[in-house]
């Protein structure tokens, strides 16, 4: 899935190579086939561990931009989101290659990630990824009680406490899977804060908690706003609104041993 690609190691260069065949009398709608020919075109000659092996690719109804490459077999399986099934030629080809890179853990081309974060980024793309998650998505939330760690009193608490009552969500509760790596969640299209059942242990301080309640309810201070209008996730001034919260630099120590040992 991508974003996050994994760094290549120390040496390793990717060549990528762009073929210039045209797809459908331009760049805009490729049929499956022409994906699958797309598909096994780049990987072919940008990899040298692609060529040879089948290629079945085809466009997925995601809720998000989400794209997978997985190995079946002596084949690999490509699946984009189906978001990106009017995206000109030169998107897909950087997705493909982003693809690529990640399942060989090889560093992508910077040419390639500008490529595509401009097309995610698009207003009419962000419009239309919107919709469908509100359309389509389902938040599956725990309750907010837990067995040791009220997350409801604590959203409260920490709403009159530090942001004057005015930090509204539809809901907050404890997510249905064990998370190790990522702690909370706001999502801002269904205006919610999900937490890991991790945390919900008698070992958890409750300053830890409140820390990670804390952290996403900035999220939805700082993500506000008109649809399609994008933010930077982590800005220097959430960072310093952040700090700012109480037994901060305690908060994140204890997160870091608790989610190496749960590791």
């Amino acid at each position: 899935m991508i974003p996050g690609v994994p760094a290549a190691p120390s040496g390793v260069r990717t060549k990528i190579m762009l073929n210039r065949r045209p797809i459908s009398a331009g760049l805009e709608r490729p049929e499956p086939s022409e994906l699958q020919w797309l598909c096994r075109s780049v990987l072919d000659g940008a990899f040298a561990d692609f060529r040879g092996a089948a290629i079945d690719a085809a466009f997925y109804p995601y809720i998000g931009l989400t794209h997978t490459i997985r190995r079946t077999g002596r084949g690999w399986r490509v699946r984009l989101s189906d978001h990106c099934r009017h995206a000109p030629r030169p998107v897909l080809e950087a997705i493909i290659q982003i693809l690529g890179c990640k399942v060989l853990r090889r560093r992508p081309r910077q040419e390639a990630l500008r490529l595509y974060d401009r097309f995610r980024r698009d207003p009419a793309v962000e419009q239309a990824v919107r919709a469908r998650r509100l359309q389509k998505g389902r938040k599956n939330l725990g309750g907010d009680g837990g067995r040791h760690h009220p997350l409801g009193d604590i959203y409260r608490e920490l709403n009159g406490a530090y942001f004057n009552d005015q930090v509204e969500v539809a809901r907050i509760g404890w997510g249905l899977r064990r998370s190790r790596r990522r702690l909370g969640h706001y999502d801002p299209v269904h205006h919610t804060i999900t937490l890991s059942p991790v945390l919900d242990a008698a070992g958890v301080p409750r300053i830890a908690v409140r820390y990670i309640v804390y952290h996403e309810m900035l999220h939805a201070v700082f993500e506000s706003g008109p649809p399609g209008r994008r933010r930077r996730h982590h800005t220097a001034e959430f960072r310093r609104a952040e700090e700012a919260f109480p037994h901060y630099e305690d908060a994140k120590k204890f997160l870091g041993e608790y989610c190496r040992k749960l590791r």
